[in-house]
């Protein structure tokens, strides 16, 4: 897939370029990417494409938390039965 980098003619919020690590200033023309980042024009891409990798996938963090919500641990049906032995 292709990235679409917008040329942005005033930029809103200040960010680090990508490329050379200097501030981008608010008002200022920049590149962007959605979820990347902004780019000066003089850094920009020319005719190489760029990679930028923000977060790799992660197993543990991909998983759906909630999954098993409704299941009990051992804990709460020791601790149930130490409830009912109170009565």
């Amino acid at each position: 897939m292709a990235d679409n980098w917008i040329l942005l003619g005033s930029v809103r919020y200040p960010a680090e370029c990508l490329k050379c690590k200097k501030m981008i200033h608010r008002g200022d023309t920049a590149q962007w990417l959605k979820g990347i980042g902004l780019l000066h024009p003089r850094c920009s891409l020319g005719s190489k494409p760029i990679s930028y990798v923000t977060y790799p996938k992660n197993a543990a963090s991909d998983k759906n938390p909630f999954e098993n919500i409704l299941e009990h641990t051992s804990t709460y049906y020791t601790a149930k039965e130490w409830r009912v032995s109170r009565d």
